[in-house]
């Protein structure tokens, strides 16, 4: 259980002891009568009371919550420089763009039939 865990559940333990303890001889004090079926308090006794308990389970409680926090740095983290590949600048061979031609080949027989003529390309 955490440190915390437990500082809270003290706190609301001595609050209740405290309203069980501290709070009726209180109310007594202030003057509780019976009145038709109920209590009623002439005099601000509780008042007092609950407020006393009250100051110091707020000043308990707030000194658990409000506590400065212990910071504490995450570890250096060491960063290694990237390793370093050399390599060979690629080959590029230039070849020169080829010279193309276009040219008409006439109409000719092939033996068993016409060829109608047609465009051609000549490229070196």
């Amino acid at each position: 259980m955490k440190r915390a865990n437990k500082v809270i559940a003290a706190v609301l333990i001595a609050g209740v002891l405290g309203m069980f303890l501290v709070l009726p001889p209180a109310a007594e004090a202030g003057g509780r009568h019976w009145n038709h079926g109920h209590y009623h308090y002439s005099g601000v006794g509780p008042f007092w009371g609950g407020l006393a308990v009250g100051a110091v389970t707020g000043l308990v409680v707030g000194s658990v919550i409000a506590a400065p926090r212990v910071y504490v740095p995450p570890p250096p983290v060491v960063y290694q420089p990237a390793p370093v590949v050399v390599q060979p600048a690629p080959v590029v061979v230039m070849q020169a763009a080829p010279v193309c031609s276009n040219y008409w080949v006439n109409t000719y027989w092939n033996g068993y039939q016409w060829v109608p003529g047609y465009w051609a390309q000549a490229c070196r």
